[in-house]
C-alpha cells in the first residue's frame, strides 16, 4: 500500500516548525545513532515484546525524537497555531502546545513500528487531528469492528464482543505509565510529557469501562438522539 503523508505546521511566537509524517507503519530500525534515552533497555515498557537482538532502540522513542528536540524547551501551555494538511483536507487549530503535540504524537506513535501500538496503525491512514474523546471512541471501535468483518470473510473467528480491544486498552494503560517514565527522564519541559499522557488518556478511560463509554455515547454513535 502506498504511504501518504500528513504535514503538521506549528506556528509559535518566534519560529515555525514543520513535521512530515508517513501514514504507513515503519520497519524496525536497529542501526543509526540515537540518544541514550531512546535505547530499548532504557526504562523499557513492561509490555514490550522486543529484545535488543531485535533492535537496539525503542521504535517509538526514535519516531518522536524529532519532536522532543523541537519542543524540549517549551512549556505545555504556550499558545500555538497548528495547521494539519493531508491529501484530502486541511485542519487548523489555535491551542495549547501540548494539545497540538498530542495530536501529532498520536500519528507518530501509531506508525512507529512498535509491535504494541501497531494495533492502532490502521487509523493512521484516516488521521483526524484534535479528536474529542467520543470521536476517538467511534474511530477506534469502528476500525476494530471493520477488522473483525474481514477476519470473518477470511474464515477466521471475529471478535464481535470487543474482548481483544479491551485487553489492548489494558495494555496501553500500562504502556502509558512506562513510556511516560522514559520521556520524563529525558527532558525538562512538560510539553512533551503532558502530550504523551494526553495521548494515552483515552486508553485509560476505555480500559476501565468500555461498555459504559459505549453506552454513554450510544445516541451519538448511532445517530439516535431524541
Amino acid at each position: 500500500m502506498k504511504s501518504e503523508t500528513v504535514d503538521y505546521f506549528f506556528e509559535l511566537k518566534n519560529r515555525e516548525v514543520r513535521f512530515e509524517v508517513e501514514t504507513q507503519p515503519l520497519e524496525l530500525r536497529s542501526r543509526g545513532k540515537h540518544p541514550k534515552w531512546a535505547e530499548l533497555g532504557f526504562n523499557q515498557c513492561g509490555c514490550c515484546p522486543l529484545k535488543e537482538s531485535d533492535c537496539q532502540y525503542c521504535p517509538v522513542a526514535i519516531r518522536i525524537n524529532e519532536v522532543m528536540e523541537a519542543f524540549g524547551n517549551n512549556q505545555s501551555i504556550e499558545r500555538v497555531k497548528v495547521t494539519v494538511e493531508s491529501s484530502e483536507r486541511t485542519y487548523y487549530e489555535e491551542c495549547d502546545l501540548q494539545v497540538g503535540i498530542n495530536s501529532l504524537l498520536g500519528l507518530l506513535m501509531a506508525t512507529s513500528g512498535c509491535p504494541v501500538l501497531k494495533e492502532l496503525g490502521s487509523m493512521a491512514s484516516f488521521h483526524i487531528p484534535f479528536c474529542t474523546t467520543r470521536e476517538t471512541l467511534q474511530r477506534t471501535v469502528g476500525s476494530y469492528l471493520i477488522k473483525q468483518y474481514f477476519k470473518q470473510l477470511e474464515g477466521k473467528k471475529p471478535d464481535w464482543e470487543l474482548l481483544h480491544l479491551k485487553e489492548l486498552y489494558d495494555v496501553l494503560e500500562g504502556l502509558n505509565r512506562d513510556f511516560s517514565r522514559r520521556v520524563d527522564a529525558s527532558i525538562s519541559s512538560d510539553a512533551i510529557s503532558n502530550a504523551v499522557i494526553m495521548f494515552f488518556a483515552t486508553s485509560v478511560v476505555v480500559a476501565s469501562s468500555l461498555e459504559q463509554q459505549l453506552k454513554k455515547h450510544q445516541a451519538y454513535l448511532t445517530n439516535s438522539a431524541k
